[in-house]
């Protein structure tokens, strides 16, 4: 390769996430979280509004724009005016689910995880601490049964 190679490949490369990555990680919540769904559509905005895009820019848009056309209206609209409540289990879950992850991989609940669960009311704790129990059971019973899903991870 030749210097002024470089160039071209580097305006021709794609560094932007691939479309299951926006879709399942970076705004994986969107349908049921405003703050998503919010960082969502103004990323959107943002780049259909620039002027002068670069290649990963113009394909972070294409990808970005095909998750919106799979994206319902009517479920943006009703999660803009999600209750406390909704908001208060959506983030208990969230918590339980890293909690059962840490706990099964790392034998505990890391210090911020903690740290965030002990300023729980009394109710809240016991929700979450039970969801991450069920979240441990389900996954330990799908380990005892002998089923898998490392056919489907890369690598594996």
């Amino acid at each position: 390769m030749k210097l002024e190679d470089i160039d071209k490949i580097l305006t021709k490369t794609d560094t932007s996430p691939s479309k299951w990555e926006f879709d399942n990680i970076i705004y994986w919540d969107r349908t049921s979280n405003p703050k998503t769904l919010v960082s969502f559509l103004t990323r959107i905005q943002t780049l259909h509004d620039k002027k002068g895009k670069t290649v990963s820019e113009e394909k972070e848009l294409s990808k970005l724009l095909e998750l919106l056309d799979e994206t319902d209206y009517d479920d943006c609209m009703s999660i803009s005016f999600t209750t406390d409540d909704e908001q208060k289990d959506s983030y208990l879950e969230n918590l339980a689910r890293t909690n059962a992850i840490q706990i099964l991989t790392l034998g505990r609940i890391d210090f911020n995880n903690m740290e965030t669960a002990c300023k729980l009311s009394p109710n809240d704790f016991i929700l979450c601490a039970k969801r991450t129990q069920d979240l441990i059971n389900s996954i330990q019973g799908l380990v005892i049964k002998g089923e898998t899903l490392s056919s489907d991870v890369a690598g594996a």
